[in-house]
């Protein structure tokens, strides 16, 4: 696996992309009672594959990254590089949801702000 220093990273200029590659490369070498996955929705699609993913359940503004972990609770991940990056509409209702159910929902702009809010979460060891 390709690895980046938080030093190095922090002085990068780093893709939306490459921060989630990160933080799920954290996950895997750090992380304790949790089953973490991404949610493939940024990607272009042709419109026929698009309508397909959509009736099969696909939504838009799902966060970036779910951790589920230990008695039911689940972590809603949203990732955006830099200061630049703004939460689309969805993205911003998505968060209104997860609240509203009472699911974690957090929005990191660095692997740092990542790190620290899975901790927060018991995410890591």
């Amino acid at each position: 696996m390709d690895r980046i220093s938080a030093a190095n990273y922090l002085r990068s200029s780093v893709s939306e992309h490459r921060l989630q590659t990160l933080v799920m490369q954290h996950i895997e070498l750090h992380g304790g009672l949790y089953y973490a996955f991404a949610i493939p929705n940024a990607a272009r699609r042709n419109p026929l594959l698009a309508s397909r993913m959509k009736a099969e359940g696909l939504r838009a503004g799902v966060a970036d990254i779910c951790v589920m972990m230990p008695k039911g609770q689940c972590g809603w991940l949203e990732l955006k590089a830099g200061t630049k990056g703004r939460q689309s509409d969805a993205q911003k209702g998505f968060e209104a949801i997860c609240k509203r159910l009472g699911h974690r929902y957090e929005l990191a702009r660095s692997l740092d702000e990542a790190i620290a809010i899975l901790k927060t979460w018991g995410a890591l060891k």
